[in-house]
């Protein structure tokens, strides 16, 4: 996998393995994935913790709304990574990535790349860049929110 071009990084009070229940847990709420830009998602095959598993996500990117498919590559105990099927022609990978801070605290990064130079071009156009960055940090700083409110903040 290349590097991550856009990333969004935050500090939750919650432990690894809370955190890594909050996302095995979203099929049945799917909810605690909704916020103002993002309409939540839906699987279509498979659940969170499975590999091959793909759900739809309805997102806006400000004035543009956008219906995406993805499909998870690699699930470990503090990552899950997945990729854009459609629109495909970007090939565009994602990854949570989870990083124990303290036994009460995680560090939670959304990474955003592509594996190919077209794809890698496009997220870096500054246009494109600034959408996603603005979306993924709206992200992470909802998942923060969310996961501290399943399972109370812990430490700060």
């Amino acid at each position: 996998m290349t590097s991550a071009l856009i990333s969004a990084q935050t500090r939750v009070g919650v432990s690894v393995a809370q955190a890594r229940d909050w996302f095995l847990a979203l099929k049945d709420h799917p909810e605690r994935y909704r916020f103002a830009t993002h309409e939540g998602f839906q699987f279509v095959q498979g659940n969170f913790g499975q590999v091959g598993a793909r759900f739809k996500t309805r997102e806006k990117f400000f004035f543009l709304r956008l219906e995406l498919l993805f499909e998870l590559t690699e699930v470990t105990e503090t990552a899950f990574r997945f990729r854009l099927i459609r629109p495909g022609w970007l090939h565009v990978w994602c990854a949570f990535v989870v990083q124990e801070m303290s036994p009460d605290s995680i560090s939670l990064r959304l990474d955003i790349g592509s594996s190919t130079e077209t794809g890698a071009r496009l997220l870096r156009f500054f246009p494109v860049r600034a959408a996603i960055r603005r979306q993924i940090t709206s992200e992470v700083t909802h998942i923060k929110s969310s996961m501290e409110t399943v399972y109370g903040p812990r430490a700060e």
